[in-house]
């Protein structure tokens, strides 16, 4: 005899399937009608960047090194791995050991960015240039070319921080000026606390007149060192940007070559009013 079919079983079933996914659709607001059970929908934090205090060494086997690692923000937790442990180790601390001969990169990630030191181990008996340990990245010069090329690589506020983030102008203007004197890439975050720039490794001079200011940024400029100067741009009474280059006597605002953190490109000054708030020149102690 044939089997009766469970009807009344297969229409608990179906029922129970139902009320979950009205369930799972009244948690959402009835917006999306998807299911929103174990699924992470917190967004990815684009601001997030790492800078190592080191891009490139060429040292020794059985010499040792320290990595440090600048993220934006704070509470980030960076691990450190070794593409090749023959040639490399490192410690969770970024302390590295060179085991073998051989390239290796050291890496460091957080939350699927990376920073990367590229390390070079030659052997115990060949002779080292000691002034090529922890070779700095190459010195920026101050023409337009690298300039945009350092703004490219630091970032500027409309690619990831702003608006969900606290880091401002300020601090990515002297980002870039860092970059071009010190040769170090380092993160505007690293410059950025309690809601202001900490100007590291800075100074920041007052000055009385526009003249003032402007021969205090072509001095820096004629060193070969791009400074910081706060000027109004917009509708905004306060703004900061990267002074790099000058034409003519430099005497006048619109005489300066700019790089515009807000969007990373060159601009004259022709592009800015002078801010009522003083004259004020940042230079990288550098």
């Amino acid at each position: 005899m044939q089997k009766t079919k469970p009807v009344i079983s297969t229409i608990v079933v179906i029922a129970i399937i139902i009320s979950s996914v009205v369930t799972a659709m009244a948690l959402d607001g009835g917006r999306t009608g998807l299911l929103l059970q174990n699924i992470d929908i917190a967004p990815k934090d684009m601001s997030l960047k790492i800078s190592l205090s080191k891009n490139k060494v060429v040292s020794k086997v059985g010499k040792k090194f320290s990595l440090e690692a600048d993220t934006t923000g704070s509470g980030y937790e960076v691990t450190y791995r070794s593409t090749n442990k023959n040639v490399a180790t490192v410690s969770d601390e970024g302390e590295v050991e060179l085991t073998g001969k051989g390239k290796v990169n050291i890496i460091a990630e957080c939350n699927g960015v990376k920073s990367v030191c590229k390390v070079t181990v030659k052997p115990k008996n060949v002779k080292v240039n000691e002034k090529e340990e922890y070779t700095k990245p190459e010195y920026q010069s101050l023409s337009d070319s690298s300039m945009l090329s350092i703004s490219g690589q630091i970032g500027k506020q409309t690619d990831y921080a702003y608006p969900s983030s606290t880091i401002m102008c300020s601090a990515y203007a002297y980002a870039y000026a860092y970059y071009q004197v010190t040769g170090r890439k380092v993160a505007p975050g690293y410059f950025w606390s309690g809601g202001g720039c900490t100007w590291n490794g800075g100074t920041v001079s007052h000055y009385g007149s526009a003249s003032s200011m402007l021969g205090a940024i072509k001095s820096s400029i004629d060193s070969g060192k791009a400074c910081v100067g706060l000027i109004a741009y917009g509708n905004s009474s306060h703004h900061y940007v990267t002074f790099y280059g000058y034409n003519g006597s430099g005497s006048t605002l619109s005489d300066f070559k700019t790089i515009d953190p807000w969007d990373g490109r060159s601009k004259m000054g022709s592009s800015y009013r002078y801010c009522g708030a003083g004259y004020h020149v940042i230079t990288v102690n550098g």
